[in-house]
């Protein structure tokens, strides 16, 4: 009888699929992945912000099910988003992958995976919290005996690349790139720790640094980026760190037995940003909005002079996520329910017509919350979506701007976005040797994980196993040669 296969999950938070390709040949663990297991993008939430991305791998469900689309949410139809994510909120609306594992007798170990403060209580198991943990003052593990154990192993734990009082994006380059390596190095000591020490049945631990780093550096490697700035010191920063990445994942290769599989994820990708467009203000210039007076600075929604009993829709986020303000819904709604579809039918039509400051067509996406999410608490969910140009144009949410378009945002400078896919790849006992999987997507992640180790698939999962996908019948360059042949043939236009 086979031993019961075990996982290491390895989350890399906002690796891109398409650098991953790229600098393949100087990724060589990665490389290793993807010639002996399974790999490829994989589709993030809509929108692709940290914290719902990381929940869906956690329970396998659509956002509708736990009802938050970025770091705060509402729990009822006010204005804005009030309320911020926990991991009490998560863990008492849907199951996670933790829940599922311990009650079928598994031991696991979460460490460092968004909204998991409080860290959450797993028999038999462990966790550390993440960056959303207030301080390291506060409980930030279970048991809580970890706390001093694992201060021994790698010395005062790091929440962020942020400090107390200093955004990384505000920090000196130097700096706040040793803090990341720092941040991160804990991270896989920690891993590597778990899975010599601890013998978890299944570790899941999430990586920052794939985030932070291309969010300063990602203009000095991409001569397409608007404010590409040519220096040597940076120029390879990102693919240094992907390749960082990479070494410990030959690490913690070599530490695991025959029968465990590793799995690498990311969130969602990190690509240029080419702008924002202040969706507040463009909605105040079409007349969607209405202020009762005017800032004198930039001023968040929340503190916006706004009259709401006048105002047909407000935005939040940094994708861009559109409420309407619905009578009888909303405290002071204005939209007749009658017209709600009439209205964001509207919306979306003017909204895909918007473009750059040059007057270039930006591509962009409108998605309609109905059509992408259920679920019990996906009635308090923005009613609208948008993707700017496949996202590489943000938004800002502020009000006070003299135009709808920005770079920059109070909160300091940023090189990048966030992508609508992020990278996966699995290796191991159990993992067919498919190569590309197409389609993926985050909600496949957990049922995938149930099935290698042997427990049951709730039934309410809404993913697929990526395991047991088909087989690809071309590979990318085969399909390229063959509708080049049938193109020549005449068959293609």
């Amino acid at each position: 009888m086979n031993d019961p296969i075990k996982v290491v999950m390895m989350g890399l938070d906002g690796l891109n699929p398409d650098l991953v390709y790229q600098w393949k040949d100087k990724l060589p663990t990665l490389k290793k992945f993807m010639r002996e297991g399974i790999h490829g993008k994989i589709k993030s939430t809509i929108p692709p912000i940290t914290p719902q991305a990381w929940t869906c791998v956690l329970c396998g469900k659509n956002p509708g099910h736990f009802g938050y689309w970025d770091f705060t949410f509402r729990n009822e139809y006010c204005y804005g988003q009030p309320e911020l994510v926990s991991s009490r909120v998560r863990d008492s609306r849907v199951d996670s992958v933790y829940k599922n594992l311990s009650e079928n007798g598994k031991r696991v170990a979460i460490i460092n995976v968004p909204v998991t403060y409080p860290p959450p209580e797993i028999p038999n198991g462990y966790s550390i919290s993440s960056f959303m943990t207030p301080s390291v003052d506060k409980q930030f593990t279970y048991p809580a005996s970890l706390k001093q154990e694992i201060r021994a192993i790698i010395g005062d734990y790091i929440i962020d690349a942020s400090t107390s009082d200093t955004n990384f994006r505000e920090m000196k380059k130097e700096d706040v790139l040793k803090r990341i390596y720092d941040m991160d190095n804990q991270r896989f000591e920690l891993t590597k720790y778990f899975v010599k020490e601890k013998r978890c049945d299944f570790i899941f631990t999430v990586i920052m640094g794939t985030d932070r780093v291309p969010h300063l550096f990602y203009r000095y490697f991409d001569e397409d980026h608007k404010r590409y700035t040519h220096d040597t010191r940076y120029k390879d920063a990102l693919k240094d760190h992907y390749r960082f990445c990479d070494q410990n994942l030959e690490e913690i290769l070599n530490l695991i037995d025959e029968n465990t599989v590793i799995i690498v994820v990311s969130d969602h990708s990190v690509q240029r940003l080419d702008g924002r467009i202040n969706l507040n203000e463009w909605l105040i210039q079409e007349g969607y909005m209405r202020l009762k007076s005017r800032p004198k600075e930039l001023t968040p929604l929340s503190r916006a002079d706004i009259d709401w009993s006048n105002t047909k829709a407000w935005a939040t986020g940094f994708t861009g996520q559109i409420y309407l303000n619905v009578k009888g819904r909303e405290p002071e709604g204005l939209v007749v329910p009658s017209d709600y579809e009439e209205t964001l039918d509207e919306l979306s039509e003017r909204l895909i017509s918007i473009t750059d400051e040059q007057d270039k067509k930006l591509e962009t996406k409108v998605y309609k919350r109905k059509d992408i999410h259920t679920g019990e608490y996906s009635k308090f969910g923005p009613d609208l979506f948008i993707y700017f140009d496949n996202c590489r144009w943000n938004i800002s949410e502020l009000v006070g701007y003299d135009s709808i378009y920005s770079y920059d945002t109070p909160l300091g400078p940023d090189d990048a976005g966030h992508g609508p896919f992020g990278y996966f790849s699995a290796h191991g006992p159990g993992i067919p040797k498919l190569g590309e999987i197409l389609e993926a997507d985050l909600l496949d992640i957990v049922p995938t994980v149930l099935q290698l180790m042997g427990v049951p698939v709730p039934r309410d999962m809404e993913g697929t196993v990526l395991s047991e996908r088909e087989e690809r019948v071309y590979s990318d360059e085969d399909e390229k040669e063959v509708k080049q042949r049938l193109s020549k043939l005449g068959y293609f236009g």
